[in-house]
């Protein structure tokens, strides 16, 4: 659980840090990637992933058809259910608590004109309990949902082990123990 609670801090930290230079970075995000934190320890898993909505669904704007909104609707779906693109190998986890959120978003009330040029992201979030205390390795088959998604960046704890990965197309398992 110490580092459940270290890696919540390293994350508010890193996405404190990150809007405090978002004046300075106006293209904060890159396409194509996608970033996903994990931290497992005993028998919980917590995963956060943020990804343009350029690289889901082809435009980062407000939806303006209903062809978008569908778009829309159909990436939100695929995030609300992990278990069709993400695989704990060897463990069986499950879904307690998500939240998927997209940034373009808004309650209609703003001038349409501010939100052309945003940078929209989607962002999920994820708890999960497995059956055993053991994460061994996880396979993450996003890509093959989103073709545009080029490679992403895994940062994971699990229990006193840490690591980074990149996942490419056809190479979407990491293993946190060799």
């Amino acid at each position: 659980m110490k580092n459940l609670i270290i890696a919540s801090l390293l994350t508010f930290s890193f996405s404190a840090h990150a809007f405090d230079d978002a004046d300075a970075h106006l293209d904060a995000h890159v396409h194509g990637l996608v970033e996903m934190n994990l931290v497992a320890e005993a028998n919980h898993v917590e995963i956060q992933i943020t990804s343009p909505l350029m690289n889901l669904v082809g435009f980062e704007y407000a939806p303006r058809t209903e062809a978008e909104r569908t778009a829309i609707h159909t990436v939100a779906t695929h995030f609300e259910t992990p278990h069709k693109w993400l695989k704990f190998n060897d463990n069986i986890c499950q879904l307690k608590h998500h939240f998927v959120s997209h940034g373009n978003e808004h309650d209609g009330h703003h001038d349409h004109d501010e939100h052309e040029n945003q940078h929209a992201e989607l962002e999920a979030k994820y708890q999960f309990k497995c059956e055993s205390d053991s994460l061994d390795s996880m396979t993450v088959s996003l890509q093959k949902l989103f073709p545009a998604i080029e490679s992403i960046t895994l940062i994971w704890i699990v229990d006193a082990a840490s690591g980074l990965a990149t996942l490419h197309h056809g190479d979407g398992t990491v293993y946190f123990k060799h």
